[in-house]
């Protein structure tokens, strides 16, 4: 499966052209990225009349997730949270709790932060299922869909622990249960938002949100970043702004912003 790693890169690698094309293009090229990877769900398959996008938050919890949280409703949306389970301290815990209380969902991102492709088959089904293990206490809130840290996959791999597990896609009948995005989010690398410059991060935050809301289209499905491990608490601040940037650009475009799970139970049409 070599081969499927390195042309997903590639892929990724056309799809991060310069932000002034970013969204255009990414949506271009969305029919390669599928054909390429058919485990992979990059978008709901939703008619143009419908009128949502799907939300995703990655690395979560964090300090300031009650503020993602308070934002999220203030603009009516739900999101579904991909957990890093390591990070989950007592009083972290109790605000996923919270945001399951309020409507969102809570789903796997293995224990930590590392490329999920580089762990041997063994490594990958012990932290996938220390990762679930940690999530049964969210009870209906716990949703059965994994998105693999830094975007890569391995069917061969990880195919039989989702399998053991439940994990499935948010598509009744489809096989694409890995969970992407419509978007490559450029603030994930760090060096876009994350810089000593607040000024400057929230420029590019602001940058990140109009990109998106400018190309969005029905079935989207776009990633934010809370965490603060490894030096980010300057890109989770940016987030705190492009993340609301966004709500209000969508909403203004008429779009309702969902979870996975809600935006899957608004489709009218099978895959």
């Amino acid at each position: 499966m070599k081969w499927r790693v390195f042309f997903l890169l590639g892929i990724a690698m056309i799809l991060t052209l310069p932000l002034v094309a970013c969204g255009a293009m990414q949506r271009m090229a969305m029919p390669l990225a599928e054909g390429a990877a058919p485990a992979a769900l990059f978008r709901l398959p939703a008619r143009q009349d419908e009128t949502f996008v799907v939300l995703t938050i990655d690395d979560a919890p964090s300090s300031r997730t009650d503020e993602i949280l308070a934002l999220l409703s203030t603009y009516g949306a739900t999101a579904t949270f991909f957990v890093h389970t390591d990070q989950m301290t007592p009083d972290r815990r109790d605000v996923l709790q919270a945001a399951v209380a309020q409507g969102h969902e809570i789903a796997n991102h293995l224990p930590a932060d590392r490329p999920a492709w580089r762990l041997s088959a063994e490594d990958f089904a012990t932290e996938f299922a220390r990762a679930d293990d940690a999530l049964v206490p969210f009870g209906e809130g716990k949703a059965p869909y994994f998105r693999p840290p830094h975007g890569l996959y391995r069917v061969a791999h990880m195919d039989g622990p989702l399998e053991v597990r439940g994990y499935r896609s948010p598509l009744a009948g489809s096989d694409r249960r890995y969970i992407m995005a419509s978007f490559v989010p450029w603030d994930a690398s760090g060096d876009k938002t994350n810089t000593d410059d607040p000024a400057l991060n929230a420029r590019r935050a602001r940058r990140y949100a109009d990109q998106l809301a400018d190309n969005l289209y029905p079935g989207a499905i776009v990633v934010f970043h809370d965490g603060e491990a490894e030096g980010r608490a300057a890109r989770l601040a940016a987030t705190l702004v492009s993340l609301e940037a966004f709500l209000v650009s969508a909403r203004a475009a008429g779009y309702d912003v969902v979870s996975l799970s809600e935006g899957a139970g608004r489709l009218s049409r099978p895959e």
